[in-house]
C-alpha cells in the first residue's frame, strides 16, 4: 500500500512539476515575444488655439421688413449693420463670413411662408478700409468675405441690404431675416470640406 500512495506521490509531484514547467515556458516565451521600446528622443506635440470671435453688438438684427424697392444710390445711404470678426486664438486662421437665413427669426415672426428670394435683394459689402463691393445677394450665395485673419487680427464690417429697384409686385408682404456665420479651420484643410 506504501508502494502504491509513493507512486501516486510521485505522478502528483510530476503533474505538478509539468505543470510549472509549462508556465514557465509559456512566461519566457511571451516575455520573447513582447518589448518595450524606450524612445531615445524627445517627442514635442505643438499645440494652438483656434478662436474667432463674431462681435455684432453695434447694430440691429438683419431684416428686411415693409420695404419697397429702391435704387442703388438710396440703398447706399441706408444705415449699415456693423460687425467685427477678431481671431483672439494663437494662429493665423482661414475663415469664410457668409449671411444665412435666420431661420429661428423667421419661426419667431411667424413669417417662413413669406420669405423674400434672394434674386431680389442687393447688398453692399465693406471691409476694413477697402472699397465696397456692390451687387446681388443670390449672385454671391450669401458668402461675403473669404480669407485668412492672423492672431489678435481684427476685421471691421458693415453691411447694407436693399430690394432692387426692378423687383415687382411679387414682393409685398415678404421678409427677409439673416444672419452671420463663420466658417473657420486651422492647418491644410479647404473651406469646403
Amino acid at each position: 500500500m506504501k508502494e502504491k500512495e509513493e507512486k501516486k506521490e510521485y505522478k502528483i509531484g510530476l503533474i505538478v512539476f509539468a505543470i510549472s514547467a509549462f508556465i514557465c515556458f509559456i512566461a519566457v516565451g511571451y516575455a520573447a515575444w513582447t518589448r518595450v521600446y524606450e524612445g531615445k528622443e524627445e517627442n514635442t506635440i505643438d499645440t494652438a488655439t483656434l478662436i474667432l470671435i463674431l462681435d455684432e453688438s453695434e447694430s440691429d438684427e438683419i431684416s428686411l421688413i415693409n420695404t419697397v424697392p429702391v435704387s442703388d444710390t438710396k440703398g447706399l445711404t441706408f444705415e449699415p449693420y456693423s460687425f467685427k470678426l477678431k481671431n483672439s486664438g494663437t494662429i493665423t486662421a482661414k475663415y469664410r463670413l457668409k449671411i444665412i437665413d435666420d431661420e429661428d427669426k423667421y419661426i419667431t415672426d411667424e413669417c417662413s411662408d413669406k420669405k423674400l428670394d434672394w434674386s431680389n435683394i442687393k447688398y453692399s459689402f465693406k471691409k476694413n478700409n477697402e472699397v465696397a463691393t456692390v451687387g446681388m445677394l443670390s449672385d454671391i450665395d450669401g458668402i461675403l468675405d473669404l480669407g485668412e485673419i492672423d492672431s489678435n487680427e481684427i476685421n471691421d464690417y458693415s453691411l447694407i441690404l436693399w430690394i432692387k429697384s426692378e423687383a415687382t409686385n411679387e414682393i409685398m408682404d415678404q421678409h427677409f431675416h439673416g444672419k452671420i456665420k463663420v466658417d473657420a479651420i486651422q492647418g491644410n484643410q479647404d473651406l469646403d470640406d
